[in-house]
């Protein structure tokens, strides 16, 4: 256990109902000892699904998750709306669906493809002058929310049977598939909320590659719980690469910026993100290239 520890690096967590993706980081810390650890993009306890955890030097990568494209695979209940816009609030209206076809929701999927903005749920862990907003709304108060630019790259109508529908969608990072259960019932002119919620991508990772929770504890007592961490790099693989010699490495340890000349300046561009590689082929950390200076500063580095 002491190696887990300290190893910097992601594990791909396939999150269960009911669990809130801060229960996962603390019972996982727990479970590993590891001194840092943080998810990359909360999921909310009704949704299931892939929940990146980073490890250590990891957690100063998570942006690379967040702003990440996600997928996910959504079951709308239609003709009720809540307070939560999901099924775990509490039904505040309902109105008739039975008029609803097929290709009412089809065209309207379509519709919603062009939308590039969405207005964020109260009960959301967005912040209001440093106060989460599903706490404002537990009190009974609606403050004004600032719009978040969005893009949903696909929706596909997966299953059609009244009053339930279930869609996959892919989507950029900031979508709330809550506002987009309760948008929808309004566009088709009746209600919707959410019922299930399954998260099948996130950035890289992947359903089919991801790890239970409950199945952690057993990997550590059978010692393959190395095979499920996934490293830094694993996340920036869309980087360029900067192969460092030994004297390099240490400079950019110490904090040191690396000079480059000409014909090494011209594969990258100014400001560029490029991941650093020691002569062992690994990750030392991400270096920014300055144009003007012709020199690669570092800007995040991998504790050893």
């Amino acid at each position: 256990m002491n190696s887990i520890k300290t190893m910097n690096g992601y594990i791909n967590i396939n999150k269960s109902i009911n669990w809130t993706s801060n229960d996962v980081v603390r019972k996982l810390k727990s479970l590993l000892s590891v001194k840092k650890i943080g998810h990359g993009g909360t999921l909310d306890p009704l949704a299931t699904g892939v929940l990146p955890i980073c490890l250590n030097s990891a957690t100063r990568f998570s942006e690379y998750i967040l702003h990440g494209s996600k997928s996910y695979l959504a079951s709308i209940k239609l003709g009720e709306s809540t307070d939560t816009y999901d099924s775990h609030g509490k039904v505040t209206n309902q109105k008739d669906y039975s008029f609803i076809t097929k290709k009412n929701i089809q065209d309207t999927l379509f519709d919603f493809k062009n939308i590039k903005s969405q207005m964020p749920p109260m009960y959301s862990a967005l912040k209001h002058n440093g106060v989460p907003l599903y706490k404002l709304a537990r009190q009974g108060k609606t403050v004004k929310r600032k719009i978040r630019e969005i893009k949903i790259y696909k929706i596909e109508l997966v299953n059609y049977s009244l009053p339930f529908l279930s869609l996959r969608i892919d989507c950029s990072h900031g979508f709330y598939v809550r506002s987009f259960a309760n948008d929808l019932g309004e566009k088709l002119g009746s209600l919707a909320h959410l019922v299930n919620l399954e998260r099948t991508r996130s950035g890289v990772f992947d359903l089919r590659n991801s790890i239970k929770i409950d199945d952690i504890d057993e990997s550590i007592r059978n010692g393959d719980i190395k095979n499920y961490i996934m490293p830094v790099d694993y996340t920036v693989k869309h980087l360029k690469k900067f192969n460092c010699d030994l004297l390099e490495e240490s400079k950019i340890r110490t904090g040191q910026s690396i000079s480059l000349n000409m014909n090494q300046s011209s594969f990258f561009d100014d400001n560029e993100n490029i991941i650093a590689y020691s002569e062992e082929n690994q990750m030392i950390g991400l270096l920014t290239f300055s144009k003007k200076h012709l020199e690669l500063k570092p800007k995040k580095i991998i504790n050893i």
